[in-house]
């Protein structure tokens, strides 16, 4: 990022430079430890160990920043975080339990779209568009082929939809793609038959796919 487009985020902010690393290293901690002690809430109990906690942390702090100084706009960077910790809470819940919550898809939609509607109402129409459209998409797939999608995927789908909108698109094919590469590392490992038994959670390849997209492309 040129020093012209940082000093236009940090006026927008208004706020010293010092302030806004601090703040967003501060606040990023702050999310990524709570998403992971919600995550692991949801996934049956709370876990004493402190490790997963630690790079929670860690990782907020980095995506926040990051989301800081590369956001247009307040509403965006507010839209871009909703849409990052929602997803991070569902891969967590699905590496560990292999399911997605309902509370986290359905709230992380409506959270998405009424901080949308409310800074950006002129996005609302294509961004609930891509939601249809991924959600169409995925439940076609999980419907045309019994187990091989969750509907927790095809619900975390739309959330990306509706916090993406057109860049939803290269997001979930990198998702896909992901999965895809780590189904033939298994495949190499443990055999054809065993890869085609065993359960991929789809929700971590999700995540990273929108995160990569908002970090490089978004």
């Amino acid at each position: 990022m040129t020093d012209v487009k940082r000093s236009q985020r940090i006026t927008f902010y208004g706020m010293s430079l010092a302030t806004l690393v601090s703040g967003s290293i501060l606040l990023g901690a702050a999310l990524g430890a709570t998403t992971e002690r919600l995550s692991s809430a949801l996934a049956g109990g709370w876990s004493s160990a402190t490790a997963p906690t630690a790079l929670s942390a860690a990782l907020g702090s980095s995506l926040t920043l990051y989301l800081a100084l590369a956001s247009h706009s307040l509403p965006e960077f507010a839209s871009r975080l909703v849409l990052l910790y929602v997803l991070l809470a569902a891969a967590l819940v699905d590496l560990r339990t292999r399911r997605i919550p309902n509370g986290l898809t359905v709230g992380g939609f409506l959270a998405i779209t009424f901080v949308t509607a409310l800074f950006e109402p002129q996005l609302v129409t294509e961004r609930i568009f891509f939601a249809l459209l991924t959600f169409t998409s995925f439940l076609a797939a999980a419907l045309l082929r019994p187990g091989g999608l969750g509907f927790g995927d095809v619900k975390l789908v739309a959330v990306i939809g509706a916090g993406l909108g057109a860049a939803s698109i290269p997001a979930v094919g990198l998702a896909l793609l992901g999965g895809g590469l780590a189904g033939v590392v298994i495949a190499f490992e443990r055999g054809l038959e065993q890869a085609r038994a065993a359960t991929l959670p789809l929700a971590p390849f999700l995540a990273a796919g929108a995160a990569i997209t908002l970090l490089f492309g978004g």
